[in-house]
């Protein structure tokens, strides 16, 4: 799994709070299931990413929080239909009049390609945005 590490940077370089504060900023991963055919040992990874933010200062935008996790996930995943189910939710808890707790919880999914070598040893290629609908080469009218 390569998502929570790589929205770990992301929301750490976009957010200035979680470059002063990154105890503040807790994701695991849960919820994991595979897609797997059978007919190779590629499969598709699908889990979903609890990311908890401590002590959000009230006095922070949660756009803050929510534009680059938009952002992040709209390089990370296929666009998503519009009557799927929402692929973010969140909930927040006051903790005082002055700090709150967000988590989001986002669901992700990779492709994980395997392959062997000559002498059995297994080689692992994960992609980092599956491709579910892959583009069309342009139509050249002239072949």
């Amino acid at each position: 799994m390569i998502f929570d590490d790589s929205l770990r940077r992301f929301l750490t370089d976009k957010v200035e709070f979680f470059q002063e504060n990154p105890d503040r900023l807790i994701i695991s991963v849960e919820k994991g299931s595979l897609k797997w055919t059978g007919t190779s040992l590629s499969h598709r990874q699908q889990y979903q990413l609890l990311v908890e933010v401590d002590e959000w200062p009230e006095r922070l935008d949660a756009n803050s929080i929510i534009v680059p996790i938009l952002d992040w996930y709209q390089k990370n995943q296929d666009p998503v239909p519009p009557t799927s189910p929402p692929p973010i939710e969140f909930e927040s808890y006051i903790l005082s009049n002055y700090t709150t707790t967000v988590v989001f919880t986002i669901k992700v999914e990779e492709i994980v390609q395997v392959s062997t070598d000559a002498t059995g040893n297994y080689a692992f290629n994960t992609c980092t945005r599956p491709i579910l609908h892959p583009p069309k080469p342009p139509h050249n009218p002239h072949k």
